[in-house]
């Protein structure tokens, strides 16, 4: 009787140490999946940021183009 106890008492400690390495291991694998996006986000933002720049300096460039174009016309 007090080996099936004991059996019992060391099943449910073992059940919950790996309830708990569960819970962690899916922790810091939310954790890292959360941060990946957060570095996502701020990348994508920078290069929208560098592509609106691009553009602007594009459509000054095509502008003073244009204007050559007109004065050698």
């Amino acid at each position: 009787m007090v080996d099936k106890k004991l059996e019992e008492a060391s099943s449910s400690l073992r059940d919950k140490f790996f309830l708990f390495l569960y819970l962690t291991f899916l922790s810091i694998f939310i954790f890292s999946c959360e941060r990946s996006f957060e570095n996502f986000d701020k990348n994508l933002l920078e290069k929208k940021k560098e592509l609106e720049e691009f553009s602007e300096k594009s459509n000054i460039r095509k502008e003073e183009i244009v204007k050559s174009q007109d004065e050698n016309s």
